[in-house]
């Protein structure tokens, strides 16, 4: 999954809850989804108010695109499943080890829908109140208490926190509940802030513009192709050799790329044309009014771009792989896209770092 440079974690050195405040703020300004977010805040409650689980249920009526788990997880392969099944991560070993599993909405926990729907945390520490209000967590193995808390964004309950103890009952004090519920409530402003770029259609690594809004403007401008005849071409832009930066240099490193590639193919294209983060390393151009010659001839320049940013190893700049295809009616946005990956794909199969132009038969 992507990073903001938090994924390791430092035990504060000053005011435990201000630094683990302060932490979960800077992965606001960085993370690319809920899924980060929820992983920041499991390393807080593991470490500050000691937990030794934290179990994390996302409830499926509020589970939104834009603060479900990352696309490859296994929340996002359930997305058709939601209205029936509830995604639960539960957090191990520092928030470094991460187990899933899909529970059916109508078995959702006693305590769970009692948070859910007051918004109010709750401590069970008896081992029947346990028992009732959290009987998988019980079946699993002894446990001597756990506390609940929401996750409300704007207002809303998108997911309820259970903070596990197996070994010590007497952990949950007064001043333990306030802590986590300082870093709930500040990991709930997180998500907030996550969804507000969503909506707003901008990617928070590279400031182009996002999946979403990227197939929004897609479809506006096949329906002007459409009214005006115009031609409409789009690039799709895959970088050589990515993961080497991410395992070589860290999620941090590949970041920065990122946002040096963005930068870059704003800075090269015309002021009407497009630049939107596809996913991954993968970027789309919409170059409205170019035929398919003008599209390649926009992704040449793009590509001689990339290679004159600063090298970051041995390699000149940074290598990428690029596929054009120009709209031709009836495509719609799924089927331009599909032609330019066509076109990306024989520029890898042919040596990378090449321009390739979709064929007839894309």
């Amino acid at each position: 999954m992507g990073s903001s440079g938090t994924d390791t974690y430092e035990p504060a050195s000053t005011d435990p809850v201000l630094a683990g405040v302060r932490r979960l703020t800077l992965l606001a300004d960085a993370a690319g989804g809920g899924d980060e977010i929820y992983r920041g805040l499991a390393r807080e409650l593991l470490h500050t108010p000691g937990a030794e689980e934290v179990h994390v249920h996302h409830l499926a009526h509020e589970l939104t695109p834009a603060l479900a788990p990352v696309p490859g997880s296994l929340g996002a392969l359930t997305a058709g499943a939601v209205a029936e099944d509830e995604l639960v991560d539960v957090y191990l070993a520092e928030g470094e080890g991460r187990l899933s599993y899909l529970a059916p909405r109508s078995e959702r926990p006693g305590g769970v829908s009692w948070v859910a729907s007051t918004g109010r945390p709750f401590l069970a520490a008896e081992d029947r109140e346990l028992a009732a209000s959290l009987p998988r967590l019980t079946q699993s193995g002894p446990a001597k208490c756990a506390l609940l808390l929401p996750v409300a964004v704007r207002g809303d309950v998108q997911a309820v926190v259970v903070l596990v103890r197996r070994t010590d009952s007497d952990l949950y004090t007064e001043r333990s509940i306030e802590l986590a519920s300082t870093m709930t409530e500040q990991a709930a402003t997180a998500l907030a802030l996550v969804r507000a770029r969503a909506e707003a259609g901008t990617d928070p690594v590279t400031g182009c513009m996002n999946h979403r809004a990227m197939r929004r403007r897609l479809h506006e401008e096949i329906g002007r192709a459409v009214r005006t005849g115009a031609p409409l071409s789009c690039m799709l832009i895959d970088l050589d050799n990515f993961k080497l930066v991410n395992d070589r240099d860290g999620h941090a490193a590949g970041d920065r790329v990122l946002r040096e590639v963005g930068h870059a193919l704003v800075g090269e294209v015309r002021e009407f044309d497009r630049v939107a983060r596809y996913g991954g390393d993968e970027f789309v151009v919409i170059l409205s009014g170019a035929d398919l010659e003008a599209g390649a001839a926009a992704a040449q320049r793009a590509l001689a771009r990339l290679l004159a940013l600063p090298a970051r190893d041995t390699s000149p700049g940074i290598g990428a792989s690029i596929g054009v295809a120009q709209w031709q009616a009836p495509m719609g946005p799924d089927a331009l896209l599909q032609a330019c990956d066509a076109a990306l794909l024989r520029s890898k199969r042919t040596g990378k770092g090449r321009v390739t132009r979709a064929t007839a038969d894309s």
